[in-house]
């Protein structure tokens, strides 16, 4: 729910459904929504795949699983709500698989690990590390292409979720960060060789200047024209 107030009917239950929160509702599940607001409410939904959420439950758990059962329908948790919207954004914009891929399993896994009836013992990285180095040189090398998280998690032999957390308990950033991370960088090193930024977004993997743009614009603090105006001031003064 993003503004506006609302109630939701699920389970005989009337659950009050302010701005800033967010519903679970299982499926096959009789239930409705009802504003409050005559201007009605503003919210963001998102269906999930009951057989992709069995999946992703089956690898958090490490075992064959059925569907995971959430008994609170209702949370205010800041970092899950971030994670739903970042994955929303995603998905309304220009994206890699890879963002995409590895914000929906990150989401799964966490609505799993912190609102599942059955709550998973947290899992012990050994060896995984040394596997995960090879599909971080993989990404280094082909970072401009749309590499999958599945291609990632193939070369390090491991089930995507257990690569999503080993990678970013190992790196600090979730693979697809750690992507971006890599296309910013190389797009600074062509922008102070004079390449022109349609052309640079293009070559390091970007969809389209806009695409470039954002993601510049929040590592670099400075879109790419200001940094290029900024390179110039530093050379001119020498």
């Amino acid at each position: 729910m993003q503004s506006g107030v609302g109630e939701l009917t699920y389970r005989g239950n009337n659950i009050h459904t302010p701005p800033a929160s967010l519903f679970m509702v299982h499926p096959g599940e009789v239930h409705a929504n009802h504003t409050y607001e005559s201007v009605g409410v503003s919210y963001r939904m998102m269906f999930v795949d009951s057989e992709l959420m069995r999946r992703a439950a089956s690898e958090v758990y490490g075992k064959e699983s059925g569907l995971p059962y959430f008994p609170t329908a209702l949370t205010f948790d800041d970092e899950v709500i971030r994670q739903y919207l970042d994955l929303h954004s995603a998905l309304d914009r220009p994206s890699s698989s890879l963002e995409r891929e590895s914000l929906l399993l990150g989401l799964l896994t966490v609505l799993i690990a912190r609102f599942a009836e059955n709550r998973p013992s947290p899992r012990v990285f050994g060896s995984e590390r040394h596997a995960v180095n090879r599909a971080r040189d993989f990404l280094v090398e082909h970072y401009a292409e749309n590499v999958s998280l599945a291609t990632l998690a193939r070369i390090a032999n491991l089930s995507p979720y257990h690569f999503n957390r080993v990678f970013s308990e190992q790196f600090g950033l979730p693979p697809h960060a750690f992507q971006t991370h890599l296309r910013v960088t190389r797009a600074k090193a062509l922008l102070r060789q004079g390449w022109p930024i349609t052309q640079v977004a293009a070559q390091t993997g970007f969809a389209d200047q806009s695409h470039l743009t954002r993601h510049f614009k929040r590592l670099a603090v400075a879109t790419p024209g200001q940094y290029i105006q900024n390179s110039k001031n530093v050379q001119d003064s020498f």
